[in-house]
């Protein structure tokens, strides 16, 4: 499914950083400065509902009606960005991110997307939904025991409350300062 008019896609919940999240993510700069970390930009800040990946043109309005009808059955709900913590790869840590608190909405909103995706062609994820705020990709570590501890002096720490209003159908575009996301639509929740 590799044609030239494909794009990269994903479905998110933007997060509008408030000025403690603003804070940690300057914080996590500044201590971690001179490590192999890619970080997340402000503007790019997402919480990962499902990531599509090669998406073919026949499929856009397809999607487009999946988050539709998944949108239809929600209103907006609340959720905490709360605590830090990583995702490792052959016993490295590979991702920094924030924990989410009360994220039950997120999870059955995933769910019904992944079903109605399902019906698309869009393999169901085989490992449970983990719904987290990537703020760093890690390539290396130099003071690992450093990172570990600051992680630990945060993981019970609030950083936003996240009211979630929309979902956004995204369109992902590589380039070497970055990825730029699109937004190819946006679904309102009712209020």
């Amino acid at each position: 499914m590799n044609s030239s008019s494909n794009i990269r896609t994903f479905i998110a919940v933007k997060i509008k950083p408030e000025p403690e999240l603003v804070n940690l993510l300057h914080n996590c700069r500044d201590v971690f400065e001179r490590e192999a970390i890619k970080w997340v930009e402000e503007n790019n800040l997402h919480l990962t509902l499902k990531f599509l990946g090669e998406t073919s043109p026949a499929q856009i309005q397809k999607i487009k009606n999946c988050i539709e009808n998944s949108g239809a059955k929600y209103s907006s709900f609340v959720f905490q960005l709360n605590g830090l913590g990583y995702f490792e790869s052959k016993g490295q840590p590979r991702v920094l991110f924030s924990g989410i608190r009360n994220f039950e909405q997120i999870e059955f909103f995933a769910a019904d997307l992944e079903t109605c995706l399902n019906t698309l062609g869009f393999e169901k994820e085989n490992r449970e939904f983990k719904p987290h705020l990537t703020i760093g990709r890690i390539k290396f570590l130099k003071n690992k025991k450093s990172f570990y501890r600051f992680v630990e002096e945060r993981k019970n720490q609030t950083f936003q409350i996240v009211k979630v209003t929309e979902v956004i159908f995204y369109q992902s575009i590589l380039k070497t300062g970055g990825p730029q996301y699109i937004p190819l639509h946006v679904v309102q929740l009712n209020s």
